[in-house]
């Protein structure tokens, strides 16, 4: 056991320096704080504050880590574990992780220093055994691991008999004649859920039934990304049976289900794994539910608890699996529907929109069926890439009758569409439906707007932010460097300069030492992003692509601070090597390198758009996800984020439009396309406790909104009309030059300037 001492000769001082630094007693100078803080990590000392001795005295207290609170089978444990601890005189202590491994190291040491009796937990880091290890073990803490046992760990566990009581329902579904049955469970490094899937397959093994390797599906065990994975799935695959490890996971599959009109017991039967309960009233009648006994497993953890920790020296482990009821009860099954979906009526009017491939335009479309099957229109989307999407409306919206419906425009288009006459005035509309005036962020309607009037209708909207490594900024030994070359703290950058300056930190070329190979990440080959980075750091620097009367000007001392500034922001990039410079990639090019860069650890710090930090997190392991954080941008003024649903003047729908408007504004679909793809023009995600949780970067949309500018462009030529990717490709061409060297920024700028001025007035 590390003791005081311990950590005061690791850090060169005294114990009570130590003892000043844990209590904040009395000031310790910076750099001691450092050494007692970096001393503590390695030595992972946990302070004692009950002032008792750990090894020897007896505490009346003892601390429950659960996931949540919201499973019911949790809740069961629970309340098995107060009915045993109570009539024992031992307090309980309840602390909730959901499944976030930082949450539950810090509530495991709080409970370690406060001397409790035993720990019983439902862990969400099965593959951190080390620091079980050094903590419970190590400080001679008694527990009892349930459900979810770590890997390469010798310690009292106590689980359900998952694996029988799948075999068992999926023996009697190919029994009853099902020949497609899909299985929804949580994380497969989870004991629990890795029986589920054995048992599964085996029963599909025993009876020589081809095994599909798309009908086992894996989420992170909360409702949301049971939903997620469960509406993909089921956009391209038609189960005629769904079983789930829980009952918080089948809520998520029932939502998908209701909106894919699967209804339970009639082309799809659905059964989750469930507790005992005695109140029929409880069960849902759609849903088969099992029967195991959630309360004797809390009741039995406590007894087994107590018993470790009389005599742990001679107390063998304990490793017990329940069996579930149901195991042993008849099991009535409706038989196997023969027409899973049934198929759309094609009598139903249709939409057909023109659009970028973007994740909250797919999420649309994954629900779709829902707006389908209430109002009888279909949606059909055709997808472009940016460039050709442009082309397009131009083209189609020409015609003497469109070929499409509504068009997706990017909010730096809206301005050259509006000169064009192309796009319908559609305030009176906008105007009909009073819940949207409420629902949508004003920001993100004032991007339709043009002269007092309105052009789209905003289905996409937000900011840029910053995400870094969270758990790099926060390490005792990098902040104790950095402090010592810079002479300020390691912390999320508020400006630009101090950001490169991290940037540095964080690339290997410079700094040896770095545990990632790359400080940064940023896109400088694609157009469309290259302008969104340009922007913000010329607004950072106090200057911008046009004077204070509106007249373009490049070449100014701020700009050019700007362009030095993103400059070196490339020495500590990590390449997109994968991307053309001809700015016609996918939307998805850059930033997919981006995602798999934060995610396998060679990059610190990188910037994104609301629209896509869901895929920021889907690309994590979830062990790496506690590890990242979010923030504003430095400089403090991202790019205002904004697409539409505009409609041609020939419009020949109106009422099929203004339905598909009406339906975008409910409260449910917002909360879908959060869900899907964690982005909503709506202000109600940004309100929900739950969903703030699952997407801390809520929390900075609506100080983003308040603070971001729009790209705004010169639009009227001498002969023409600009169009905005040939103003962007202009100055994306005078940055590559600048990056080759071939000219200087004052140089670039000059020639940029020159060049659009030229081509364009």
């Amino acid at each position: 056991m590390v003791t005081l001492k311990d950590v005061a000769e690791r850090a060169g001082v005294s114990v009570a320096t130590v003892s000043y630094c844990i209590t904040g007693k009395k000031s310790v100078k910076p750099e001691t704080l450092l050494k007692v803080r970096e001393a503590i990590s390695e030595l992972n000392y946990i302070p004692n504050y009950s002032a008792r001795n750990l090894k020897n005295s007896v505490s009346d207290e003892i601390g429950v880590i659960l996931p949540n609170l919201d499973d019911t089978t949790n809740s069961e444990i629970l309340k098995g574990i107060i009915a045993q601890a109570e009539p024992a005189h031992y307090s309980v202590h309840i602390a909730c992780s959901y499944n976030n491994p930082r949450n539950e190291q810090e509530i495991i040491k709080k409970f370690v220093s406060k001397n409790y009796a035993g720990i019983i937990l439902m862990t969400c880091q099965t593959q951190n055994s080390s620091f079980f290890k050094r903590t419970l073990d190590q400080y001679g803490i008694g527990h009892v691991f349930i459900m979810r046992l770590p890997q390469k760990i010798s310690s009292n566990f106590l689980g359900f008999d998952n694996y029988n009581t799948i075999f068992y329902l999926t023996e009697r579904l190919i029994e009853k004649g099902y020949t497609n049955i899909a299985l929804v469970t949580g994380p497969l490094d989870f004991f629990s859920e890795n029986e589920c899937v054995s048992g599964y397959s085996d029963a599909h093994d025993q009876y020589h039934k081809t095994l599909f390797g798309e009908n086992i599906l894996s989420t992170d065990m909360s409702k949301e990304g049971a939903f997620k994975e469960t509406m993909l799935y089921l956009s391209t695959y038609l189960p005629q049976a769904i079983i789930t490890s829980s009952l918080a996971i089948m809520d998520g599959v029932l939502e998908a289900c209701d909106i894919h009109n699967m209804v339970p017991g009639e082309n799809i039967c659905l059964i989750t794994l469930s507790e005992e309960r005695w109140n029929m009233a409880s069960y849902r009648p759609d849903v088969i539910q099992t029967s195991a006994t959630a309360y004797t497993l809390g009741e039995d953890s406590f007894r087994i608890l107590m018993e470790d920790n009389i005599s742990p020296q001679l107390y063998d482990r304990k490793f017990k699996l329940y069996k579930d009821n149901i195991v042993d009860m008849p099991l009535s099954l409706p038989a196997p529907p023969s027409d899973p979906l049934p198929a759309a009526s094609a009598c139903l009017r249709t939409l057909r929109i023109a659009s970028v491939d973007l994740p909250t335009i797919r999420a649309i479309q994954a629900v779709s069926c829902k707006f389908s099957s209430q109002y009888g229109v279909l949606l059909i989307f055709d997808f472009f890439s940016l460039h050709d999407l442009f082309l397009q409306i131009e083209e189609d919206t020409q015609k003497a009758q469109p070929l499409y419906d509504l068009y997706l425009a990017d909010v730096s288009w809206m301005s050259y569409f509006y000169h064009k006459d192309i796009f319908a005035d559609i305030t009176d509309l906008l105007k009909s439906i009073p819940e949207l005036w409420s629902a949508v962020f004003p920001k993100n309607m004032d991007n339709a707007r043009i002269h007092g009037h309105y052009y789209g209708f905003p289905v996409i909207g937000g900011t840029q932010f910053l995400f870094y490594r969270k758990d790099l900024f926060e390490d005792p030994m990098l902040q104790k460097q950095y402090k010592e070359a810079h002479h300020i703290s390691l912390r999320p950058p508020k400006t630009w300069t101090e950001y490169n300056q991290i940037a540095r930190f964080f690339t290997r070329e410079f700094n040896p030492a770095s545990p990632t190979r790359y400080g940064a990440a940023i896109p400088t080959n694609l157009r469309e992003d290259f302008i969104s980075e340009l922007l913000i750091r010329m607004w950072g620097f106090e200057g911008g692509l046009a004077d204070s009367r509106g007249q373009l000007k490049l070449n100014t001392p701020q700009n050019v601070r700007a362009l030095k500034s993103m400059l070196e922001t490339t020495r500590y990039s990590a390449p997109h090597d994968n991307v053309p410079e001809d700015g016609c990639a996918s939307p998805h090019a850059n930033l997919q390198t981006t995602f798999e860069q934060i995610g396998n650890g060679s990059i610190a710090m990188a910037i994104s758009f609301t629209e896509y930090a869901s895929r920021i997190q889907n690309s994590l392991h979830p062990e790496f996800l506690s590890k990242i954080g979010y923030h504003m941008l430095p400089g403090g003024i991202p790019v205002n984020v904004g697409w539409h649903l505009c409609v041609p003047r020939k419009n020949q729908k109106p009422d099929a439009v203004r339905q598909l408007f009406t339906w975008l504004c409910q409260r449910q679909n917002s909360y879908y396309q959060t869900i899907l793809c964690g982005q909503s023009t709506m202000i109600y995600p940004h309100a929900s406790r739950e969903l703030l949780r699952l997407y801390p970067w809520l929390n900075l949309t609506s100080q983003g909104l308040s603070y971001c500018r729009n790209r705004t462009y010169p639009v009227k030529g001498k002969n023409r009309l600009i169009v905005p990717a040939d103003f962007e490709s202009t100055i994306h061409m005078a940055f590559q030059k600048m990056r080759r060297e071939e000219l200087s920024v004052t140089e670039a700028l000059e020639e940029c300037q020159a060049n659009i001025i030229r081509q364009f007035f």
